[in-house]
């Protein structure tokens, strides 16, 4: 993390080269969760507006939690604006698409979750692939969504309840 501090303070003071090796490091992870999130409809540029946004405003990340995490509450509010713009269509209307690489996992599996995600809402799927698939703790979890950690629990909780509901085998 010393790295990852000392690169976010030359990008803080402009050094486009130290952004870009966190924006490398990190772009990923951004992804992953818009495109998951969003279904990827507009994940790519609300990516975009993420990095954008992180580069205007790298003087305010100060060294609390990591900067994976700080990009990945830009990323919610940026989902959530794009949202609130009507920047992607209602989610009821829209299929999952699930994102198959290749080698990574049973393709019908990946089907299934992507699917049991979709049909989160919103703030339980963000939750579940921020601590399930993301591997962000609990607190970094309730930071970047900008709720308690109990709050943050609680829809944990309906999520996974509402996850292995709709994987189970028998469900239709």
């Amino acid at each position: 993390m010393g790295d990852e501090a000392g690169l976010a303070r030359r990008g803080a003071a402009g050094a486009a080269a130290a952004f870009t090796v966190l924006v490398r490091r990190h772009e990923g992870a951004v992804r992953r969760f818009l495109q998951r999130l969003a279904r990827h409809d507009g994940a790519d540029d609300m990516a975009q507006e993420v990095f954008l946004k992180a580069w205007r405003q790298s003087g305010r990340w100060r060294g609390e939690g990591s900067y994976r995490s700080w990009l990945l509450g830009i990323a919610w509010t940026t989902f959530l604006g794009f949202r609130r713009a009507g920047g992607r269509r209602d989610a009821r209307d829209q299929e999952a698409a699930p994102s198959l690489e290749p080698g990574a996992g049973d393709p019908a599996a990946r089907i299934d979750i992507a699917r049991a995600l979709a049909s989160l809402g919103e703030r339980e799927r963000a939750a579940a692939l921020l601590c399930f698939a993301e591997g962000c703790s609990h607190v970094e979890a309730a930071a970047i969504l900008q709720i308690p950690l109990g709050t943050l629990k609680s829809v944990l909780a309906r999520a996974r309840t509402a996850l292995a509901a709709r994987l189970e085998p028998d469900h239709e």
